[in-house]
């Protein structure tokens, strides 16, 4: 007798004992000394536990694998040839107890568990497990209730993963039916006893003869064919819910299928047959059969059923967030609302007496954040109100840590070992979706422990896959290549909830080292190969977008040391070196985590050697990301300093190094301009020779070199020279390849094209880098936004203002209020609706222009004081619609109220009160008081006289507007007007030249008054 365990029944069959002394063994060398402390190990009942090690009674296969993995052995084919025989021996001992002496045929068994005395079998529907409402189901819902009044005869199957609801989806319209006069009868088939047991309640309750019953299940005759006479010739419509069906193969009669028509499922002329299961496939259940997958539950539904669990645990959107962090598992927000419902009801209280952090839970902001830390074995403890001598399979369908094991048990028995590993190894990624390609059927064998290459056509890796999607334990998505057209074609990818991912991750936690072991080194080998098309090459965006969040997450969860060392040893650095090339494709798609990355890699390669050739380029990528200064270059030159002296000055990697300590000299001041150039000139040479001449990484050598200026703020501007000459520099050095630079360095090209005022090619390079954020999936970036708008911008110079309109109108959505960020009243999404609103007037659209500007400045207004810089400029841009509308006395309150404030707030010589005011007198000029006008035109004109000398292009103009309005207002001839005008003609030609469109418009006027007519003009576009 082991002590802890109980002693053994003496009377139970021999193999029964043998089992039973095997198992204690093997708890008692894992360290086990009783069954109350293996039952919290593993998760099984005290009593299951006591049984199986005691002989009383042989427990179920899954229960007893749980069992072995729990003690850390592997539930191998002897296990379950040892589990065979003892369960053939009490088979083979009740038939001889029930005197019928017979082998062959079905016998019936008592129910699992049931001890002697009354019979407590029964056949009813758990009522009682229902929720409060049945939420986010309505579809489903009333669809399954319209067959069931019509008489549906065709067997419905409610398939997905567990924990999905489809068994509440079954009470459901169990209860529905028992209301509406049916009779319900409810199976569990999650063992074939129970199944076979309850069809004969079935056959029983509808009136078979008791001899034959007793012939069918003796095997004499049909028993499947008894039950579904019974219940075709019934009185009373019915409705039978097969529940948990996940051996469909249970359902089958002898050589035959489950969805056949022979076997237990069948289509009743009488009644309606709902199953539930985790397998999906159509061809298992057959023509005769409709399916119907259930989801998740929407967000909304998944806050509902919080509320209606817990409602006292906080506000809705505080239960929306926790229903988010589930993601809608119906059976993870019943156990978090369970576990509210019954802290608000004061248990726990002994056990986390106190404020300690693992105190109780009372709040759904709360449970939220103890989710984040613990992960989903958090949640289970919603499901530990159950009796410790409840039945293990019942339970764990109950627990989401164990829920899902159940399925890999099945598979596993189904000899599909690969499945659990398959699993295993997505849940070290991240919870997005995982590019099939990624998987190597090789590698899957190995983590088995098969020899490599014994299956070429993937035989048994595709039927794991295969089995876990009908499963619903993984779906299967094609994921389109942003903005590609036909020659790109869709990436199959793998989609596990994650709740699924985090309860595979916990077990594989739990696993012996060696198991461990396995797995990550199978993980890291998936991801390094993955990891091979260049991250630099635009072309591999898409499949970078989706392999780097698996990247980052096994960075971040992998084990920090070596669990088997030589073997092992390189399954850590294999996955910094896959983190180090996705932080490249970070920094060349322009995308944010870099620095986030960049920490990352810092702290997990501290295993390494401080001159490993990994953690040197680690330290390189973290000075760039998150240092800068002196401290940079310090940082690069040491690290320099240890690349030369072991990887050689010509190492790719050093040439990174080279490259970065030249610009950050130059940023420190520490050198001339000249010494720059040089050593940059040394670094293409190198880069040119070792990685060649079209290399990304030797075109930002090229970029460097030309670093063109992007912007100047001088009131004249500088001379555009120097805006061209690095362009046409770099474009002499590498025209055809600026598409491999970083999308950094090329918008920053097209932003110095701009300022050179070289609209066309500056738009073609706007319009590549857009093509390639959107192929690798980046509409939805800042970047895209920004150069959708500098793209408007360039398109406005142009005068192509309907072109600009559509640019800024067939963008993404700007203020879709997914965040903050995206709402329609920030400062950046009300300069851009100003912006539009301006394109709308140009484009001769005024109503809808008046409209959106005062829109923008109503909003300005609620969070800013009226005489605000941005506040104005929306009254000055307002007026001028207004004024082309027609509705000139609005237009001109507009302005004069802005420049009231500009000659308050800037004085009345800055230049943007100047171009207020001269917009102001042309408005008096042409449609009010001339008189007024002119005063606004002297002070105008004073002012740039002032400020700008009265040579200067604007003065003139300025003294010509005036000369016009006297002129109109009859203080001053048509004679002494030619003589101003001409005299304005004659400054104004030499400074801008004879096509210039003011001198055009002054030309135009001197000819009409010589020509005696009233003077004729275009209005202020002539200075604007």
């Amino acid at each position: 007798m082991a002590p802890g365990f109980g002693e053994v029944d003496t009377n139970a069959p021999d193999t029964a004992r043998d089992l039973a002394a095997r198992l204690r063994n093997t708890a008692r060398h894992a360290g086990f000394v009783g069954v109350r402390e293996l039952a919290a190990a593993t998760g099984i009942g005290r009593s299951t536990i006591s049984d199986a090690l005691t002989a009383r009674r042989v427990p179920t296969w899954p229960t007893i694998a749980t069992l072995l993995r729990g003690c850390g052995v592997a539930p191998d084919g002897t296990w379950a040839t040892a589990h065979e025989a003892a369960r053939d021996a009490v088979e083979e001992r009740k038939r001889a107890a029930r005197g019928d002496g017979r082998g062959g045929g079905e016998a019936r068994e008592e129910p699992p568990s049931a001890p002697p005395g009354p019979g407590t079998f029964s056949i009813r529907p758990p009522y009682g497990e229902l929720p409060p409402r049945v939420r986010g189901r309505e579809g489903v819902v009333e669809l399954l209730r319209t067959r069931l009044a019509q008489g549906e005869n065709r067997p419905q199957i409610l398939y997905g993963m567990g924990g999905c609801g489809k068994t509440t989806l079954a009470l459901d319209l169990a209860r529905h039916a028992r209301d509406r006069g049916y009779r319900v009868f409810w199976l569990s088939a999650s063992t074939s006893d129970r199944l076979v047991t309850g069809m004969r309640e079935i056959a029983r309750e509808l009136g078979a003869a008791p001899e034959a019953v007793e012939a069918a299940w003796s095997g004499r005759t049909s028993a499947t064919d008894l039950v579904w006479h019974a219940l075709d010739t019934a009185e009373q419509p019915w409705l039978l819910v097969i529940d948990n069906a996940d051996q469909p193969a249970w359902l089958a009669a002898a050589n035959g299928v489950p969805g056949d028509g022979t076997g237990w499922l069948r289509s009743g002329r009488a009644g309606m047959t709902v199953v539930t299961s985790r397998v999906g496939s159509p061809g298992v259940w057959g023509q005769e059969a409709d399916t119907h997958r259930v989801e998740v539950l929407a967000s909304a539904d998944g806050r509902d059923v919080l509320l209606d669990l817990a409602g006292a645990a906080g506000t809705p959107a505080d239960a929306l967030v926790l229903a988010e962090r589930l993601d809608g598992l119906p059976l993870a927000l019943k156990l978090a609302g369970s576990y509210l419902a019954r802290s608000a009801r004061g248990a726990g209280l002994l056990r986390h007496r106190g404020h300690r952090p693992d105190g109780r839970l009372r709040s759904f902001a709360a449970y939220t954040e103890a989710l984040g830390e613990a992960g989903a074995g958090f949640l289970d403890q919603g499901g530990h109100w159950q009796p410790e001598d409840v039945d293990t399979e019942h339970l764990h369908r109950r627990l989401v840590g164990r829920t899902w094991e159940m399925s890999l048990d099945l598979l596993e028995e189904q000899q599909l070992p690969e499945a659990r590993h398959l699993m295993r190894i997505l849940s070290c990624g991240a919870s997005v979706p995982f590019p099939v390609e990624l998987l190597d059927p090789d590698v899957l064998q190995e983590v088995v422990g098969q020899p490599t290459g014994v299956d070429p056509e993937w035989d048994r890796a595709d039927r794991a896959l295969e089995a876990l999607v009908d499963l619903g334990l993984i779906d299967v998505v094609d994921i389109e290549p942003h903005g590609a057209t036909g020659a790109h074609e869709p990436i199959p990818c793998l989609v596990v909830h994650r709740l699924v991912l985090e309860a595979n991750a916990l077990r594989l936690g739990d696993r012996p080292s060696k198991e461990r072991s396995a797995i990550w080194r199978a993980v890291a080998r998936i991801l390094e190969q993955g990891a091979v098309p260049a991250p630099e090459q635009p072309d591999n965006w898409t499949w970078w977008r989706l392999l780097a969040p698996h990247i980052v997450a096994a960075l971040t969860a992998a084990p920090h040391v070596d669990e088997s060392e030589g073997e092992d040893g390189e399954t850590l650095p294999a996955l910094l070196k896959a983190g180090l090339r996705t932080y490249t494709f970070y920094n060349f798609a322009s995308l944010d985590g870099d620095d986030d990355l960049a920490r990352l890699l810092l702290r997990r390669g501290v295993i390494l050697s401080p001159t490993h050739p990994v953690r040197l380029s680690i330290r390189h990528r973290a000075a760039l990301s998150l240092l800068g200064g002196e401290e940079e270059l310090a940082e690069y030159e040491d690290v320099l300093a240890h690349q030369i002296a072991c990887q050689g000055s010509d190492h790719p990697e050093t040439l990174i190094t080279r490259h970065n300590v030249v610009l950050s000299r130059r940023a420190c001041g520490r050198t001339s301009e000249a010494e720059v150039e040089a050593a940059l000139r040394e670094v293409l040479a190198d880069r040119r020779r070792v990685l060649g001449p079209n290399d990304p990484f030797t075109l930002i050598t090229h970029d460097a070199l030309a670093a063109p200026i992007t912007s100047t703020n001088d009131a004249e501007g500088r001379d555009r020279a120097e805006h061209r000459a690095p362009i046409e520099r770099e474009e002499s050095l590498s025209p055809e390849n600026h598409r491999f630079l970083p999308l950094n360095n090329r918008h920053r090209r097209a932003h110095a094209l701009d300022a050179a005022e070289r609209w066309s090619e500056a738009e073609a390079e706007y319009r590549s880098v857009l093509a390639d954020l959107a192929s690798s999936g980046g509409r939805e970036t800042t970047l895209y936004r920004d150069l959708s708008r500098c793209l408007a911008n360039n398109l406005t110079r142009q005068e192509r203002y309907p072109d600009a309109l559509a640019m800024i109108d067939g963008a993404p959505a700007w203020f879709d209020g997914s965040d903050e960020e995206h709402t329609p009243t920030t400062a950046s999404a009300l300069a851009l609706r100003h912006e539009r609103g301006d394109l709308l007037r140009r484009c001769d659209r005024a109503p809808d222009a008046v409209r959106e500007m005062r829109a923008v400045l109503r909003e300005r207004l609620r969070t800013v004081d009226p005489g605000d810089s941005r506040v104005l400029s929306e009254r000055h841009t307002l007026a001028h619609v207004l004024d082309d509308l027609g509705r000139h006395g609005e237009a001109q309150d507009e302005l004069r109220v802005a420049v009231d404030h500009y000659v308050e707030i800037l004085g009345g010589r800055d230049e943007i009160t100047r171009t207020a005011t001269f917009c102001l007198a042309w408005m008096l000029h042409t449609h009010g008081d001339k008189g007024a006008a002119l005063e606004l035109y002297e002070r105008v004109l004073e002012a740039e006289t002032a400020e700008l000398g009265a040579d200067h292009a604007d003065t003139l103009m300025t003294g010509f507007r005036r000369d016009q309005c006297r002129l109109d207002a009859g203080l001053l001839s048509a004679p002494d007007a030619a003589v101003a005008f001409e005299r304005t003609l004659l400054a104004l030609t030499p400074r801008l030249g004879d096509e210039h469109h003011w001198v055009h418009c002054v030309r135009s006027a001197l000819a009409t008054v010589r020509e005696g007519e009233a003077v004729a003009d275009p209005g202020p576009s002539a200075v604007g």
